[in-house]
């Protein structure tokens, strides 16, 4: 009786450590998730994504002004430029812009082949379609979608 009560306690202390170990693993935002959500949820997350983006932008800037202080020949390095290009492929310009995400995003994940995209690339893609650039819209969304045929979902 006591070696199934050890034997019990043990299982339980496995079964809570392991389950914590998989809650706490990334969700990634597709469009399963996405159509689900409700307006306010969507708002609050893409609200959260621009300011996240913004934030990332302004370390970006804070950094390079430090360096220049620091250095006298300093010269901007390429990788910079070009992670300023790709969060700017995040950042829809004007006003309105979370609306403007929320309603592209719904209309991309209408679509059923794109329902495994994630959201960051659903976005890049729609704005960039939005903002005329279809070439590199398809291009993204190509890429998307092999990365989810090489990945067997």
């Amino acid at each position: 009786m006591k070696r199934r009560i050890k034997t019990f306690i043990i299982f339980l202390i496995l079964f809570i450590g392991v389950t914590e170990i998989f809650a706490q693993r990334e969700r990634v935002i597709t469009g399963a998730i996405w159509i689900r959500m409700k307006t306010d949820n969507k708002m609050y997350y893409v609200t959260g994504f621009l300011n996240g983006l913004e934030k990332a932008e302004n370390i970006l800037d804070i950094n390079v002004r430090i360096q220049e202080k620091n250095e006298f020949a300093f010269t901007e390095p390429f990788y910079i430029q070009r992670t300023r290009e790709r969060i700017n492929d995040y950042i829809p310009k004007g006003d309105n812009r979370i609306n403007l995400i929320i309603d592209l995003v719904d209309v991309f994940y209408s679509d059923a082949n794109n329902l495994k995209i994630s959201f960051e690339a659903a976005t890049r893609i729609v704005l960039a379609r939005n903002a005329g650039d279809i070439e590199r819209s398809d291009m993204w969304l190509q890429e998307a979608r092999r990365k989810i045929a090489n990945k067997g979902y």
